[in-house]
């Protein structure tokens, strides 16, 4: 009886322990599990409120736009599992201008651990160069 009370035990434990890893490793890593199918990654989108989101199959990058501004094109030019490169072009609405060193100013404490930023100045606009590496 005794030896019967160990195994129920130990199948118990066992039991328990795998729920905990499965329950952890869904919340802590369920969007990597669910993107190393997709297809077409890294890829750049605009969000609401002119938010910049780069996403990749093992992290996810965003920065903000400068108000007033609307993306004209946008692209991923290299990438990675967990890093990418890419531009953005905005054009200024009306007379929100600002200067290219404006907007990486404006931006500096807006970035994520990993990521830098390049503007360069366009006639009404710019060109924002992005690189994001997710491991730093």
């Amino acid at each position: 009886m005794k030896r019967v009370v160990q195994i129920v035990c130990a199948i118990a434990v066992v039991g328990i322990g795998w729920c905990l890893v499965e329950f952890l490793s869904r919340m802590l890593f369920n969007s990597r599990v669910e993107r190393l199918g997709e297809k077409g990654l890294p890829k750049v989108f605009v969000e609401n409120q002119g938010v910049i989101h780069c996403r990749m199959k093992a992290d996810d990058f965003r920065f903000p736009l400068p108000p007033g501004t609307h993306v004209l094109t946008s692209a991923v030019t290299d990438g990675g599992f967990d890093w990418a490169d890419g531009a953005v072009q905005i054009q200024f609405e009306g007379t929100n201008a600002i200067t290219a060193d404006q907007y990486k100013s404006w931006l500096s404490d807006k970035l994520q651990i990993g990521a830098s930023i390049t503007a360069e100045p366009l006639p009404r606009g710019l060109v924002i160069k992005f690189h994001y590496f997710g491991d730093k």
